[in-house]
């Protein structure tokens, strides 16, 4: 029986708008171990659940989501008739049901995260990663119990002991570019769980073989907006 964790990229955002509550459901439902979402701020400072910036491309509306309340935000639909969810709806559809990977878009919100992954009881079941640093740095000093996580998406060494060494990561995300046999037995080594995604763009054949070549190189979860292509791939591992 493979252990090939599955992940899913903002939710089965193949299947339903991403960022959203059914996104979450859907991925639920296709057996995913762990859900990407994104985190920003609104301007009445509420944490919702949007991966740019403005709600131009995954919505109805327009504009920069920092500048509108959560009011103001909830005119605006994903999809036809999708609502945009708080990061608490996030935490409570999730709770008991799958565990999280919280990517923090915006700087200067993991004290606020992490209280709100406090006060749901999520703490064992969310992990935090963000491109910010700064937000990573907090997040370890303000609630070192909380797992984090750190981005390598580019080609290029990289020293994995002084990742650990200052923001002390459980685990590591690695785009399939950037991936080595070198690089995720390394992580391996010092005891990170090694998380790989790739994009939607794929036809499941293509998408198959970056599975086959990244898990042959030790990675133990893999991630798109269709988790059950990963679970197929992982099925068909096992034949």
């Amino acid at each position: 029986m493979s252990n090939i964790l599955i992940g899913a990229h903002r939710g089965a955002m193949c299947y339903a708008p991403e960022n959203t509550l059914p996104a979450f459901e859907i991925a639920i439902e296709q057996g995913t171990y762990r859900i990407e979402c994104d985190i920003r701020r609104t301007s009445d400072a509420e944490l919702i659940l949007l991966h740019d910036a403005t709600l131009d491309r995954t919505t109805s509306g327009k504009g920069p989501v920092a500048g509108m309340t959560l009011a103001e935000v909830r005119n605006f639909k994903c999809g036809k008739d999708v609502e945009i969810p708080t990061f608490k709806e996030a935490l409570r559809c999730a709770k008991g049901r799958v565990k999280l990977l919280v990517e923090l878009k915006d700087s200067g919100i993991a004290n606020q995260a992490i209280e709100e992954i406090n006060s749901e009881g999520m703490a064992d079941d969310c992990t935090i990663i963000s491109f910010d640093e700064e937000n990573l740095r907090t997040a370890r000093n303000t609630a070192p119990e909380i797992a984090r996580g750190f981005f390598h998406i580019k080609p290029g060494e990289v020293s994995l002991e002084k990742v650990i060494a200052e923001f002390d990561p459980r685990l590591l995300v690695v785009w399939p570019d950037a991936a080595t046999p070198e690089l995720i037995s390394e992580a391996r080594r010092l005891g990170l769980h090694v998380r790989c995604g790739f994009h939607d763009r794929f036809t499941y054949e293509e998408a198959a073989g970056i599975f086959n070549r990244v898990v042959g190189m030790g990675a133990s979860e893999m991630s798109c907006g269709r988790p059950d292509w990963i679970a197929k791939m992982i099925s068909e591992m096992e034949v």
